[in-house]
Order: C-alpha cells, then sequence, then structure tokens
C-alpha cells in the first residue's frame, strides 16, 4: 500500500491512508461529511434559540459577564454544540464506513497521550514565552479578567473550560485532521497537499470572524497540525496542541465572549510565528528522537 504513495513517511499503516481502499462511495462520504457538519451547526442554533447564556454570549461581544453566566454559556456551546457531532462522527466511522474507531485518532497501536500531553505543554510554554517577549499588549485582556473574578470564579472557568476545549477541539481535530484528511487522501496522493486543502477548509470554517487576523491564524494552525498529523502517524500532537491553544485562549484572555482580534500588528505577527516555529520544533524533535513507534526518519 504504502509503495503507491511514497509523498507519506515511510511507515506500515500510516493514519493518512486509513480510508484507501474503503469501499464508502464518494457520494456517501460527501453525505456523511455535510451531515456531520450539519448535526453540529443545528446544535448549535437549537441551543442558541432556547439557552439564554449561550445567545447573549454569542450575540452580545464584548460584554463583561459574570463567571456563571460565561462558564454557562461556554459550556452549552463547547459540549453541547459540538458533543453532538462528535459523536455522530464517531458512529458515521463505526457504522456506516465499517472501520474502527481508533483510525478516527491515530495510526499507532493505541492512542499515545504522553505525545499529546507533551504538546499541549509545549503549547503552554511557548504562548507565554512568545507574547511575554513579543506581544505583552496581548496580556490586556487577562489583567483585565485577573481583576474582574474571584479565587472561585477561575475555578470554575478552568473545570469548563478544560472539558469544553477538550470536546471542542479533539472535535474539530478529528473533524478536519483526521476524518476529512483521510478522504482527501483518498484523492489526492501527496499527504502535505491534503494537509494543505484541509488548512484552507478549516480557514473558511472560522467565517463570521471580524476581520482577517483569525482567517490567516487559523489557516496556518491548520497547516501545522496537519504536519504533526502527517509526520507523526496521528492526531495526539495537533488534538494536545488545540486544547492547549483553545484553553488558553478562553480562559485567559476570554475569547469566548470577547471573539478573536480583527487584526494584528507586526509585532503580534512575530509571536504568532516564532510560536508556530516552536511547535514545528517540537514535532520534529519528537519526530526524530522522541520514545514514538511512529518516529521517522528526515522527510
Amino acid at each position: 500500500m504504502l509503495e503507491s504513495s511514497p509523498a507519506i513517511p515511510p511507515q506500515a499503516d500510516h493514519f493518512l491512508l486509513a480510508m484507501r481502499g474503503n469501499r464508502s462511495k464518494t457520494w456517501r462520504t460527501i453525505a456523511g461529511g455535510v451531515g456531520i457538519f450539519l448535526v453540529w451547526q443545528i446544535s448549535i442554533v437549537i441551543l442558541a434559540l432556547f439557552f439564554e447564556p449561550l445567545r447573549n454570549m454569542l450575540l452580545i461581544k464584548g460584554t463583561e459577564f459574570s463567571a456563571s453566566e460565561e462558564a454557562m454559556g461556554s459550556f452549552a456551546l463547547m459540549v453541547g454544540g459540538f458533543g453532538p457531532a462528535f459523536l455522530a462522527l464517531m458512529a458515521w466511522r463505526k457504522y456506516v464506513e465499517r472501520a474502527p474507531i481508533k483510525t478516527l485518532f491515530t495510526g499507532a497501536s493505541r492512542f499515545r497521550w504522553p505525545l499529546a500531553i507533551s504538546a499541549s505543554f509545549a503549547v503552554v510554554v511557548l504562548s507565554y514565552v512568545t507574547s511575554a517577549a513579543f506581544d505583552q499588549e496581548s496580556m490586556g485582556p487577562f489583567e483585565a479578567r485577573l481583576a474582574q473574578f474571584s479565587a472561585s470564579d477561575w475555578l470554575l472557568l478552568a473545570g469548563v473550560y478544560l472539558a469544553g476545549t477538550f470536546v471542542q477541539s479533539t472535535f474539530e481535530e478529528v473533524y478536519i485532521r483526521g476524518w476529512l484528511l483521510q478522504h482527501v487522501q483518498r484523492f489526492i496522493a501527496h499527504g502535505l497537499v491534503a494537509v494543505l486543502v484541509t488548512a484552507v477548509i478549516f480557514s473558511i470554517l472560522h467565517i463570521g470572524h471580524p476581520g482577517w487576523a483569525t482567517y490567516v491564524v487559523t489557516f496556518f494552525m491548520g497547516l501545522l497540525f496537519g504536519y504533526s498529523t502527517w509526520r507523526l502517524n496521528g492526531l495526539e500532537a495537533a488534538i494536545g496542541g488545540h486544547v492547549a491553544n483553545n484553553f488558553m485562549s478562553a480562559l485567559l484572555l476570554g475569547t469566548m465572549v470577547g471573539g478573536n482580534p480583527a487584526d494584528m500588528d507586526p509585532m503580534q505577527g512575530l509571536a504568532y510565528v516564532l510560536y508556530l516555529l516552536g511547535f514545528l520544533g517540537f514535532v520534529e524533535a519528537w519526530a526524530r528522537f522522541g520514545p514514538s513507534p511512529a518516529r521517522q526518519g528526515a522527510a
């Protein structure tokens, strides 16, 4: 199987090739992808219509909500809005595509928690170091939140965002860098070209955010997380990095209630570049030297 895809790193049963040879028809794959997307969006719409804290959080950006209001709205969005689609995706893999659910997460024999946890720590350290060195202005929202919330508020929000970003970010990775990337690989032989296609789609899915910064950042993060999936034969690093990134942004900067910045200045851009390069370095270090069955030779 691998001989026909020289662009994939030389490993048996590579994650990106999980759907090669699957008998699922193209129209059925498209229907499944659209159906899962609709479950995701309809879940959010229904919750927003009938659950006031979520509706207020989505419609009134920039307002200072209490910790309980923010917690209820965020939990509803991230768990209630993304959870049903996550379950639908896993059911689709098992019952329609008749493939193990594990193949949505990793090409290794089992999910590599040490890799996921290490990636999350790498993101936390990189985000702090790059912001402190080049983008201290971005810490303004954090200082405002420090004055707004008590210690018990922070504990509540930390618990909510830990659970919420785990569901939200893992779903996005499994849906885009897992299921979709594997199906794109059925038609595009080169793994990195498939990664590029899914990075574009990932950026487009963030439509509705003001300004251009979100689309640029999500495109390059999509490229980086997709590269880690290709390079490390699974989603572990992408999931760990994505969860940590969203957790830090939501908890410390309040992006769930304030939204993402509409643009960025050159110093903020430099901070993002160094942040992404640092994570790329983590991926390469793990691929070349890490205690992983997915360890590969030089690309």
